[in-house]
């Protein structure tokens, strides 16, 4: 018994370790790019040694691809946890996009790790970044069906209105964050176009109730 323990013990260390591993290199990669992160710059921000890095992770490459992974993880959890407990379809989608947004505002970096996953390594980011996309369009078709059944949304092609659905927010997330970003010494500032939750409620208003006036 007390072996089990201790196991446990040393696995629950372990993930937190990894954990901070993943933290500080998330903010690294996003602030110095793929390319200019040094290995020695996340140790030195976690006062440990390469060998601590290598005991999780095989190379940079590896690294950075679980930093990707897991700002997609922590992403697709919060939309699971927040949304759940919700059946009314619209009050559903009007949470989702929030809840999208809002994640982005309070995870800026996680936009530029998924740029440079993008450009870095291409095929790594259509493979982990087509899963996600499954998982949100096939929410957004399941919460659409739904809507249907019961009155609330009109008759549509739920397939096709799921992935447009996706494309939109998806589209806005990276007109954002390619037009209203700047940076000052290499330091990012205050967005000037202010956050994506401000916009919330009106690409909402757009999505249940269109352009024409009734």
């Amino acid at each position: 018994m007390n072996k089990e323990v201790e196991n446990n013990k040393t696995e629950s260390l372990a993930e937190r370790r990894k954990a901070q591993i993943l933290t500080a290199a998330r903010h690294i990669f996003a602030q110095n790019g793929f390319q200019r992160t040094k290995i020695d710059q996340i140790t030195a921000h976690l006062t440990i040694g390469k060998g601590t890095i290598y005991r999780y992770f095989t190379d940079k490459k590896s690294l950075f691809l679980a930093v990707f992974q897991q700002c997609l993880k922590d992403l697709r959890n919060t939309m699971q946890t927040t949304l759940e407990p919700i059946e009314n379809p619209a009050e559903r989608v009007k949470t989702a996009i929030k809840t999208f947004f809002g994640f982005f505002d309070n995870n800026p970096e996680f936009i530029e790790i998924a740029m440079q996953a993008r450009s870095e390594f291409k095929e790594d980011h259509i493979r982990m970044g087509h899963a996600f996309q499954e998982f949100q369009i096939g929410k957004i078709q399941e919460n659409l069906k739904n809507g249907i059944e019961i009155g609330v949304f009109r008759q549509m092609d739920t397939a096709k209105t799921a992935e447009s659905i996706s494309a939109a927010l998806n589209g806005i997330l990276m007109f954002y964050y390619c037009h209203g970003s700047t940076e000052k010494n290499d330091q990012p500032t205050q967005n000037p176009m202010g956050t994506l939750t401000e916009r919330a409620e009106t690409v909402t208003a757009l999505l249940l109730d269109g352009l024409l006036k009734r």
